[in-house]
């Protein structure tokens, strides 16, 4: 794996992605960096990366932890739900990938998942089909799953819409780890193969397909737009 790049969930801002960032709050300009100390409500610290990934689903902002003194950090504070989607409403698409394109046929694969089913993605033609590459010991894939979690509960009633999760690990590495982290994706173990010849590299990727075999969304990692942009592909390719 290692020429594997995991890559880096930027969360409320674009600005995220470089290593240092500012806001204005209450008229007052903040500047965040890379060295910067940050808190969640409860009072527990997290550095830099930490708090990328914590702010990855689009539920908190960043605040001065004291307006009065930046040099006391920030607070990752919660918003409501009707401010996140308000921002999300706001906020572009999600960047697309380097390995798939918009409106081409999805090349099928086939292979077995980890309960022995064999999971042939020609037969699952006039199904939608979300699709998710990971590997354990990716902190994003990690952070993300929650969130990919409650998708599937929300389709789970429409045998319509099918969620496959292709993962880089061995089968025997696989079974302790989902005993310990519940990931409701239908998981296909020792997916090198399959992620290579979509010359996948960046982790998580996800990727939907039309009922007619045809990509319709697809990005790198999962920040606060992507659960929308997945939820509302899905809709628009069940008719809704």
């Amino acid at each position: 794996m290692k020429k594997l790049l995991i890559a880096v969930l930027f969360t409320l801002s674009t600005a995220f992605a470089y290593s240092q960032f500012s806001f204005t709050y209450n008229g007052r300009e903040y500047h965040v960096l890379k060295t910067s100390k940050f808190k969640d409500v409860a009072g527990k610290e997290y550095d830099y990366k930490g708090m990328q990934l914590y702010m990855m689903g689009g539920e908190h902002e960043i605040l001065p932890a004291n307006p009065k003194d930046a040099s006391k950090g920030f607070l990752m504070s919660p918003i409501s739900k009707e401010e996140q989607l308000k921002r999300v409403m706001g906020a572009p698409k999600p960047a697309e990938t380097k390995f798939f394109k918009t409106g081409k046929k999805f090349d099928s694969f086939s292979a077995y998942d980890m309960n022995g089913n064999l999971v042939d993605s020609k037969e699952l033609k006039g199904k939608v089909m979300v699709i998710n590459f990971w590997f354990t010991t990716c902190p994003p894939c990690k952070q993300e799953r929650p969130y990919l979690n409650k998708i599937v509960d929300d389709y789970k009633a429409d045998s319509n819409v099918v969620f496959i999760a292709i993962a880089l690990d061995r089968k025997q590495q696989l079974e302790p780890f989902l005993k310990e982290n519940d990931f409701k994706y239908n998981v296909i173990p020792d997916g090198k193969k399959i992620t290579d010849s979509y010359d996948v590299s960046s982790f998580p990727t996800q990727v939907i397909v039309s009922k007619e075999g045809k990509i319709a969304f697809h990005t790198v990692g999962y920040y606060n737009v992507t659960d929308y942009w997945m939820r509302k592909t899905i809709d628009e390719l069940k008719g809704k």
